[in-house]
């Protein structure tokens, strides 16, 4: 089973796929059910440069297939992918394809993890979508970067390439100029060290299952799958 968003038809809540995936909508977790995507986020270089940065071994616990732009507006992840320790939070963006101008590339403030810490209604750096204001948001982070005179960026990667952000860079889509089904291939994994533990572990008993990459590199977890698991495709016990 595959668990994808609902762009398509406008809407915020996850959905159940069978057996085939879709190809247009983005696609969470897929290290639970393919091995092809475990070894693209636990290949040895990534996992060398996270336990140096960590100082521990990396844990995976979220995923996200993007197989076209989602139109993201600035964020900095402390605010939707929660930890415990919020800056204990690093991610790769890996190229799966070529990026094509006007694709809706990733784009970023180089230097913008640097920015005073953004805390919202509730005091901390988590977004709450019952009270923050989200489109106000991703304008403070501009205006923040812009007075700063932060260099604003567009990875413009070749099928291959990676990039590495730490937990409080602003990022975005960059504003898609060609047809809304222009691909752009690419897979984004959120990791922490296997010290702490991800954010949704205090409400989701049934998910605080971690299964250890066959490589000894690192491990997995997944709000979506309980793990560890037989090697069977399982659908999902939970949406968010």
């Amino acid at each position: 089973m595959f668990v994808r968003t609902d762009h398509r038809n406008g809407g915020a809540s996850l959905q159940v796929l069978g057996a085939t995936p879709d190809r247009f909508e983005s696609l969470l977790d897929l290290y639970v059910n393919l091995e092809s995507a475990r070894g693209v986020c636990m290949h040895p270089r990534i996992t060398q440069f996270l336990v140096a940065v960590f100082r521990a071994r990396p844990l995976a616990f979220q995923q996200l297939l993007f197989q076209r732009s989602n139109s993201h507006q600035f964020h900095q992840d402390t605010a939707y992918v929660a930890v415990e320790e919020p800056l204990f939070l690093a991610a790769t963006w890996i190229a799966l394809e070529d990026v094509v101008e006007g694709s809706g590339e990733l784009a970023y403030y180089d230097a913008s993890h640097r920015l005073p810490h953004v805390l919202f209604a509730n005091g901390t750096k988590r977004f709450d979508f019952a009270r923050d204001d989200q489109k106000a948001y991703g304008q403070r982070l501009d205006e923040m970067c812009r007075d700063r005179g932060l260099e604003y960026r567009r990875f413009m990667a070749k099928k291959g390439d990676v990039l590495f952000w730490a937990a409080d860079l602003v990022h975005r889509s960059h504003p898609r100029q060609l047809p809304e089904e222009t691909s752009r291939l690419s897979c984004v994994t959120h990791y922490c060290p296997a010290t702490v533990h991800p954010f949704w572990f205090r409400f989701h008993p049934d998910n605080r299952g971690i299964e250890p990459d066959a490589g000894g590199a690192g491990a997995f977890a997944s709000s979506f799958y309980r793990l560890p698991h037989d090697g069977k495709m399982r659908a999902p016990n939970r949406l968010a």
